[in-house]
């Protein structure tokens, strides 16, 4: 039996559930091993949630799955590459109080490597 006609929203729903979970297992065992893995979660949650949307939503989908599967991995990649790089930029030369920009810089570089 269907509950929930598209796959993204079972994704996106059961990640939230897992990563709040994860959350609170941590605060209350302060067991520092979990930190990876609630990062990990936390950043494939979103693009592998939109990667299933369009998969689901867009007509003549032509896309292979290893293609797509490369540009997730190569965005990623220099998206944290450009982020790390345009953030020690910032704290060096400009100090503490410009790291507020910081998460531009870094929506910026991360919006860029998602599609």
């Amino acid at each position: 039996m269907k509950f929930i006609r598209y796959k993204w929203i079972q994704i996106f729903a059961i990640g939230l559930l897992l990563l709040y979970a994860m959350e609170k297992v941590l605060s209350i065992t302060n067991n520092l091993n979990l930190v990876p893995t609630i990062i990990l979660l936390g950043a494939f949650l979103i693009p592998i949630t939109f990667i299933t949307y369009l998969y689901e939503t867009l007509p003549n989908w032509e896309a292979a799955i290893p293609e797509m599967f490369i540009c997730f991995l190569w965005g990623g990649a220099v998206g944290v590459v450009v982020a790390g790089f345009l953030e020690f930029n910032v704290l060096e030369t400009l100090g503490f109080l410009p790291m507020l920009a910081v998460g531009l810089i870094e929506e910026s570089a991360n919006t860029k490597s998602d599609y």
